[in-house]
């Protein structure tokens, strides 16, 4: 297995040349290869936050897994931080605040970094709130396109703003930066709000309850 050695870290790599993404014939390499150079940006959001795992072994076409508790086997320069707990008590998550912990997260597959709204200093105050559009059937990107717009003019009017981002396969996401401090409930009551408003306006476009069925 191949060594490498990133920001004064040795890694061992492995099975850099097994397909992670069959539609195109992405590799393993080919994603630590871009873990890295995404560094300098992925840094900064991902930096100072408990980031959640979601690790494709076996591919994007394979079984997957969510791992929020950072894994026992990690190297010793991997810190980790406490986030949202469960009923055994405190959660330690992954902070990947270096390119070795992010070329380290890559070989274990972790195609997807979740990091929460809160910074790893201060779980209970988001330091943005977000607005996950989430379509269904019939509903469809540009449908998310049109209601991203209508949620703009409604944060403009109070004088926010947000930054779209792609999410998941068909979804959007409106990120909404806060520069002072908010509690969860805050920024979810808010949120709420803002979708209860637009779902009176355009009942046919918006709604604010989500359905799991």
């Amino acid at each position: 297995m191949p060594l490498v050695e990133i920001d004064g870290r040795v890694l061992t790599l492995s099975n850099l040349d097994k397909v992670l993404y069959p539609a195109t014939g992405f590799t393993k390499a080919q994603v630590v290869d871009y873990y890295t150079r995404i560094a300098p940006t992925a840094l900064v959001h991902l930096g100072d936050r408990s980031v959640t795992l979601r690790r494709y072994p076996d591919g994007v076409e394979g079984v997957s897994f969510f791992e929020k508790r950072c894994p026992k086997h990690r190297p010793d320069w991997v810190r980790t931080a406490n986030g949202p707990g469960d009923r055994d008590g405190p959660i330690g998550y992954c902070v990947l605040d270096s390119t070795a912990v992010l070329v380290w997260a890559a070989n274990l597959a972790a195609l997807e970094l979740h990091a929460p709204m809160a910074r790893a200093g201060d779980v209970d105050h988001p330091a943005m709130l977000v607005f996950d559009l989430d379509p269904g059937e019939p509903a469809d990107i540009g449908t998310c396109c049109r209601v991203a717009l209508e949620i703009r003019d409604v944060l403009t009017a109070v004088g926010l703003r947000a930054w779209p981002k792609t999410s998941g396969s068909k979804g959007l996401q409106l990120y909404v930066p806060l520069n002072c401090p908010h509690a969860h409930d805050q920024t979810r009551d808010f949120a709420h709000a803002v979708a209860q408003l637009l779902e009176r306006r355009q009942p046919d476009l918006v709604t604010s309850v989500m359905s799991r069925a």
